[in-house]
Formats: C-alpha cells, sequence, structure tokens
C-alpha cells in the first residue's frame, strides 16, 4: 500500500491578486482541517514531508512558501537545515519576544530565510525584531482596521516591512485594509485552504532520484556516488554482478571494489543501470507487469532509434524506460520532469508526445493498442518494414526475460 501526504494550501495576494506565496498547512487527510496534534508535530511532518521526501517547487512553483514554526523548533535550528531560497519562517502569536528568540531570528536573516510575525498583537519587546522580519501578518478577526493602520504606521522605519492582511473575508474589508496600508491579502474571500494528497516517495525512491541525479553530473563525483550505493546491500551487489557480467567476457578476475566498478561502468552505462534501478525501485509494490512493459519499452524505442537515428539511442532507451512513471508514482507527468535529469528531447517527448522519440513512443503505443492504421503510417514514414518492427519488439521481450531470470 502506497503512504500519502496531505497538505493545505492558501494563496496570499497582491492588491492585483497576484501570487506573493501560499502558506502550507499540515493535514491528516482529505478532511480540511486543523488535526488534533500538537504545532509542533505538525511542522516536523509537514517539513520531513513536504520538503524533505518531494520537490516544494511541485507545490508553490517560484511563489514563496509560508510555513508555521513554533519557538521550539526555531531553538533546535530546524529551519537552518531545511533552507529553501523562497521559504518565509512564520513565528507563531504565542512566541514570547525573547533575546534567545531574537538571536534566531537574526541568524535565520544572515542565513537568507524570510521571517513573519503570525497574527501579530503589538507588546513590549517586539519592536526590536522589526529590523530583521520581512512580514508583520495581522488578523482581522483579532484587530481592528484602526488598530492595524495605527501598527503599520509605527513600522514606517522599516521600508522593507511589508504587512500581510489575515482572514479577509468579504469585498469590503479587502478594499479597507488596501486602503490602510495593507501589501498583501489572505483570506476566504480570495481562496479556502486547498487540500492536496501526494504520494511519498519511499526511501528507495529517493535514492533512485538521487542515484540518477549524480550520475546525470557533468563531472561525476564518484566518492559521493560510491557512498549512495552504498546505502543499499542489494543495490551494491546488483551493480557489481552487473558490471562482472560486462567484465567477464575478456577478463578472467572479477571486480569487486564498488569504487573501481563505478569508474569502470562509464557515465552511458551508469546512466542506464541507474535509470533501471530507478524504475525497479518505483515499481516494487505495484504489478510486475509494468516493470516489465517499461523493460520492454526502453529496448524496444532503443532499436527503433537505431534504425532511424543513431545518434538518440539513449535517450530512446530511457524515454521508453520513463514512459510509465506517471503510472507508478501516480503523478502527472509534468510533475515528475523537474526531477529527472534527462534531456529536453526526451522531456518533450514524455510529456507532449514531441519530436522524434515522441514519434518513436507513439509507434510503439500503436503498437501496444492494436492500432494497425496508425502503426503503419508511422512504418511507412521512417521507411521500417512491419516485420522488423515484430523482430525488434521480440528482441525487446527476449531481452527482459534475460533480465528477469537474471534479477
Amino acid at each position: 500500500m502506497n503512504a500519502y501526504s496531505f497538505v493545505a494550501r492558501q494563496a496570499i495576494l497582491d492588491v492585483n491578486g497576484n501570487p506573493l506565496g501560499y502558506e502550507l498547512l499540515f493535514r491528516l487527510g482529505l478532511e480540511n482541517r486543523f488535526p488534533d496534534i500538537s504545532s509542533e508535530q505538525a511542522t516536523r511532518r509537514l517539513i520531513a514531508e513536504q520538503f524533505l521526501s518531494e520537490k516544494i517547487d511541485d507545490l508553490v512553483g517560484s511563489a514563496m512558501c509560508f510555513v508555521n514554526f513554533p519557538d521550539s523548533l526555531l531553538a533546535e535550528g530546524l529551519t537552518i537545515g531545511q533552507k529553501h531560497q523562497n521559504m518565509v519562517i512564520e513565528i507563531l502569536e504565542d512566541a514570547r519576544p525573547t533575546p534567545e528568540l531574537l538571536e534566531q531570528v537574526k541568524q535565520l536573516r544572515r542565513a537568507g530565510i524570510k521571517v513573519a510575525l503570525d497574527d501579530h498583537v503589538p507588546g513590549h519587546g517586539w519592536s526590536s525584531f522589526f529590523p530583521y522580519v520581512n512580514f508583520i501578518k495581522l488578523d482581522l478577526r483579532q484587530l481592528p482596521l484602526a488598530d492595524c493602520r495605527r501598527i503599520i504606521e509605527q513600522a514606517s522605519d522599516y521600508p522593507e516591512l511589508r504587512f500581510i492582511a489575515e482572514k479577509v473575508e468579504t469585498l469590503d474589508e479587502f478594499e479597507s485594509a488596501r486602503a490602510f496600508g495593507f501589501e498583501y491579502f489572505q483570506g476566504y474571500y480570495f481562496q479556502q485552504p486547498q487540500v492536496i494528497k501526494r504520494r511519498l516517495l519511499t526511501t528507495d525512491e529517493i535514492t533512485a532520484f538521487e542515484l540518477l541525479k549524480a550520475v546525470s553530473e557533468p563531472q561525476i563525483d564518484y566518492d559521493k556516488l560510491t557512498a549512495l550505493f552504498s546505502r543499499d546491500l542489494p543495490l551494491t551487489y546488483n551493480v557489481l554482478r552487473y558490471v562482472n557480467s560486462l567484465h567477464m567476457g575478456y577478463k578472467r578476475q572479477s571486480i569487486e571494489n564498488l569504487r573501481y566498478a563505478l569508474v569502470y561502468l562509464g557515465q552511458e552505462q551508469l546512466k542506464r543501470f541507474t535509470a533501471m534501478v530507478m524504475t525497479a525501485y518505483i515499481s516494487k509494490n505495484k504489478n510486475r507487469e509494468l516493470y516489465r512493459l517499461s523493460i520492454i519499452r526502453a529496448r524496444w524505442c532503443e532499436l527503433l532509434a537505431g534504425r532511424m537515428n543513431p545518434a538518440l539511442a539513449h535517450d530512446a532507451f530511457i524515454c521508453g524506460l520513463f514512459s510509465l512513471l506517471d503510472v507508478l508514482l501516480e503523478r502527472p507527468v509534468a510533475d515528475i520532469l523537474p526531477q529527472l535529469p534527462i534531456s529536453d528531447e526526451a522531456k518533450q517527448a514524455l510529456e507532449h508526445g514531441k519530436g522524434e522519440l515522441g514519434f518513436l513512443l507513439g509507434l510503439i503505443q500503436d503498437h501496444e493498442r492494436a492500432n494497425w492504421t496508425n502503426l503503419q503510417k508511422r512504418l511507412d514514414f521512417i521507411g521500417l518494414q512491419p516485420d522488423v518492427n515484430a523482430r525488434y519488439y521480440k528482441e525487446a521481450i527476449s531481452w527482459s526475460n534475460q533480465l528477469e531470470a537474471s534479477r
């Protein structure tokens, strides 16, 4: 059974309705209410599920990401460890303006992390924080607009400080808040929090994504790569088996050193092996036929590319292999592609079916769906006889069977 995370997202907008950012709110399910857990637990799980396991850009794009942080977690330094260029740390309303908290805010500022005072209520000691915070959020359900205007005017010595009106629920409230000096707005008048369900990546899947990224760097760091492979004993065993299956063809002595094995493979073979590992990990708890079909498509697409444009053979293999990732990960392909270090041609093929690689994937899908009329048109376009395509298909099946037997 796959595990899922749930997060509610509410927009923070400027006067023209453009998003400054989104506040992320932890949820346990599709029911849109705060769960019966502590704010510390909620923040820890939000960070683990949305920042560590996933790419937060999938939720907020290039906009800012506002996250509630109890002061106890600030004292732990959790925020520094999760630095994100567009993260805004919201200090909750129950925090006290202690010297220790002020020093933590200064550290966040030095680290390039933005800070907001959430549901701020004026009080002795908070003015010393103003030079170091970026936003102050004022709750229109708690403070009259006249008080809000006075707070904004008193902060005029800090021109970089911006004010956000919270709980804006009507057009009149929005227009009044804008007239009283607010620049940004959040509330039900614009948008209720929208709950988003995301499948959590397993530890194996996260490792596989990290490996694919590492082997796709212009200059591979073999020490880092060796450490990543070493996390997983079966993976280490399999890469040594894979290398020696290639090596033993003309050498009697086996390769037993992991780092040497990775260097021996070379970048193209490493990419190929790692992509297959990633697909295997992602399909581990799913119908094995999906993994088998991915492997068949990979080899089939590679063989077709060798006939149509040999320079595309490697990308064709990757395209075929990753052509079912959206099904395996239960996500739109557009959400997955930013995490994959593959060529632009491969991305265009996987998302839009464009280019030569998209043409080859279409050819394979026409064959699988018995769409013989379209298939014949594609074969005629590249000058390939149906019996040759059928032979490539059988070769791909045979290759996948050999891989399965070696597992």
